[in-house]
């Protein structure tokens, strides 16, 4: 194919016309320094030179007028698509133009046409600090948490309050405070001790709680177990804060206060640590494709490395089942306390959204025949490291032979 043959009809918004020389700037611009004394100038450059198109066109034809009317009612709407003859189409804003007729050259119209490129401003964007909203919102909570807590324990009659009842209410509270906070067993080592806290000086209690919330760092843990380690305690410890039920006490009112003051208590504080640990869950970056696949060979003797990425159903379940878990929380407490709840909540659906976002999806694949989890890591990812995330979410019985049945693999 010739270059004449590749030549496009120019147009600008769809009307016609004929182009006898097209000239654009090319290179870069800056600015030449000159020194007195001194041979060598310095050229200090500014960047590439805008695309500016100028075109020398023309319409000819007994209807010359028609169409000279007809190609300034385009130019007078100011932007357009111009197919250039031998740049293609382009988006452009018009410039200044000029029209040419002489009576000598009957029946011909001239311009000399100048587009400049219409290319959207580009701004910084602002993006929302999840995490850091997040934080807020937890602190917040935390506030409200023991000041409804000192409420409550204000009012109940530490006389009214019996002993074995408070063991009694509390026997699966104090589990949870085993399991999710651990430091406080130091100072309530057994159960008799949190009850005797709770009788005699109950605001050392909600300060014991907020002094080991307000510094998390032994909680976090995301750097050793990456975000499938992080998503599954984060599961654990929702489903702790779900099981914080009161047993129904048949008598004494002060003591059923007392019982449900310090299960609120534990649960709000839960849901705090959930938040701490979530501010610790990044928004993942994309990760990087690998260009070539390295042999297995290479693969063992140099495994690749690579950015881990969330599954996107993963977080996804969890957010709905920590979203739920909140909503039932929130609707048991009193106004004030709602807010708290509810904004932390919306704060941990928008952070784990994010989150999600910056994952990766699961496919269901069905392998024609069964086959070592290694051979499938190695054709699927060309990465055979990732034998172990194919058999602990399949589940499989032995990493040698995978069934020939669906399985769940990442989308990349």
């Amino acid at each position: 194919m010739s270059w004449r043959d590749r030549l496009l009809p120019a147009s600008f918004r769809g009307v016609g016309f004929w182009v006898d020389q097209a000239k654009v700037p090319v290179g870069k611009k800056g600015q030449l320094h000159e020194y007195p004394q001194r041979d060598l100038p310095f050229f200090e450059g500014l960047g590439q030179q805008s695309r500016v198109h100028e075109l020398t066109a023309f319409v000819v034809g007994e209807d010359c007028l028609e169409q000279r009317d007809k190609l300034l009612k385009a130019l007078e709407e100011g932007a357009g698509e111009l197919v250039h003859p031998w740049l293609g189409r382009l988006q452009v804003k018009v410039g200044e133009c000029e029209m040419t007729q002489t009576r000598q050259d009957g029946g011909l119209v001239t311009f000399a046409l100048k587009f400049y490129p219409d290319e959207p401003l580009k701004f910084p964007t602002a993006a929302v600090n999840t995490r850091q909203l997040l934080l807020v919102s937890a602190d917040s909570l935390l506030g409200s948490a023991v000041l409804r807590f000192e409420q409550a324990v204000a009012l109940v009659k530490q006389a009214r309050v019996g002993i074995q009842a408070l063991r009694n209410g509390l026997a699966e509270v104090y589990q949870v405070i085993e399991q999710q906070f651990a430091p406080l067993i130091q100072l309530y080592g057994d159960l008799n001790a949190l009850v005797k806290a709770i009788k005699e000086v109950p605001k050392e209690l909600s300060a014991e709680f907020k002094g080991l919330l307000g510094d998390v760092k032994e909680l976090k843990a995301f750097a050793r177990t990456g975000y499938r380690g992080m998503l599954a305690n984060l599961s654990q410890q929702v489903e702790a804060a779900r099981n914080i039920d009161v047993p129904k006490l048949t008598t004494g009112k002060d003591s059923v206060a007392a019982v449900q003051a310090t299960a609120n208590l534990v649960q709000d504080a839960l849901w705090v640590k959930i938040a701490h640990w979530l501010a610790d869950v990044p928004v993942a970056t994309k990760a990087v494709t690998l260009s070539t696949t390295p042999s297995l060979a290479q693969q063992a003797a140099q495994p690749v490395q690579r950015r881990e990425v969330p599954v996107a159903d993963d977080v996804l379940v969890l957010r709905d089942l920590l979203n739920e878990a909140m909503w039932q929380s929130a609707l048991k407490a009193d106004a004030g306390h709602y807010v708290a709840l509810n904004d932390l909540r919306q704060q941990m659906f928008t952070h784990l959204t994010a989150v999600a976002s910056s994952g990766v999806r699961l496919v269901n694949l069905t392998p024609m025949r069964s086959m070592p989890a290694l051979v499938l890591a190695y054709q699927r990812f060309g990465d055979a490291t990732r034998v172990g995330e194919v058999v602990q979410r399949n589940r499989v019985a032995h990493p040698g032979f995978l069934p020939p049945a669906d399985l769940q693999v990442v989308r990349e």
